[in-house]
């Protein structure tokens, strides 16, 4: 997308939210009857989402040669998340990029590479997942909307991408780097540790804006279920990245699902608008001293994914073991 459309796009809904603001300001006012016995376990669904999600990349980084310390990690993690909130496009995972490049000399294409298939990986689960919360919906009489099935089905379609037919689809460019990564990570225990760790994400966020729609007036009757439509709206939402920290973005998303599941629209977007508020909180308050922490690292000898072993000098005899190894990385 070129800059002065992501430019006029963030204008526009940043303009919209404000607008919403200012004329559901009334309605919007229950934010004030806030229940404080929420707070603590909303402040701690952004601490265990960092957690999550710096395991995942401490997972990949190991299979592809670099292992990270559980506070390295962490780290990285949570200066991802800070990075996503300025107005640069995937601001965040460049830093990480920029990172593992300078202290563990990690190849860019490589971690690029990576990034993709977890955010196609994710976006399956998310539909995959949608589909299963809509028949729970279903079974226990709640509402399960028909645009519902339909969206999730179609992000659920991205599970082609991990079978043979994703040879056979023509791939848009920021999915270029797709095949190579599925071939770098295709070791299925990984794949497996992955999309365990993303549903942990993916659970979070629903018990997030469960207990948000909980403390707010109006929210009491929202079940786990129907707070999970709305997290995996919100999570997907990320696609459109016009906006720093997915800001006005997010909210539709969650107003939509809302709308859909017969919850007030007004608790769905102060639901949202408060889960957001506790991972800003979180993230600024340690975001800065860990973002120091990782600038102060020294470039480690040896860092980096090790090259594989060169082949047998013309005339020697290899062994069967050396002969499979060549193969396979001419293959």
């Amino acid at each position: 997308m070129k800059r002065s459309i992501r430019w006029v796009l963030m204008g526009v809904v940043l303009a919209g939210l404000a607008w919403y603001v200012w004329h559901a300001r009334r309605d919007l006012a229950i934010v004030t009857r806030f229940d404080l016995r929420y707070l603590a376990p909303m402040l701690a669904v952004p601490v265990l989402s960092l957690w999550a999600n710096g395991r995942i990349g401490k997972d990949l980084a190991r299979e592809l040669g670099v292992r990270l310390g559980e506070f390295e990690a962490y780290a990285l993690s949570t200066v991802n998340a800070l990075g996503n909130y300025l107005p640069v496009p995937q601001a965040g995972a460049v830093a990480r990029g920029v990172y593992l490049k300078r202290v563990h000399d990690f190849p860019y294409s490589t971690y690029a590479a990576s990034v993709v298939v977890t955010y196609v990986s994710a976006m399956a689960l998310y539909g995959l997942v949608g589909l299963a919360g809509l028949a729970a919906l279903a079974a226990s009489g709640r509402t399960a909307p028909p645009p519902l099935w339909t969206i999730f089905g179609l992000l659920s379609a991205s599970v082609l991408m991990f079978t043979p037919l994703s040879a056979l689809l023509p791939l848009p460019r920021r999915l270029a780097g797709f095949r190579q990564g599925l071939v770098a990570l295709g070791a299925h225990h990984l794949l497996a540790r992955v999309v365990a760790l993303q549903l942990a994400l993916i659970a979070l966020t629903a018990s997030g804006l469960w207990l948000a729609c909980l403390a707010l007036p109006g929210g009491e009757d929202v079940n786990w279920f129907m707070a999970l439509m709305m997290g995996l709206l919100v999570m997907a939402s990320g696609v459109a990245n016009v906006t720093p920290g997915n800001l006005g973005v997010e909210q539709a998303a969650a107003m939509f699902t809302a709308h859909l599941l017969k919850i007030p629209q007004e608790v769905g977007f102060l639901a949202s608008s408060l889960f957001r508020v506790m991972a800003v909180v979180v993230v600024f308050a340690i975001g800065p001293l860990l973002a120091h922490w990782l600038a102060r690292q020294p470039a480690r000898t040896g860092a980096g994914p090790s090259p594989p072993p060169p082949p047998p000098p013309a005339g020697a005899t290899a062994t069967p073991a050396e002969r499979r190894d060549v193969s396979l990385r001419s293959a």
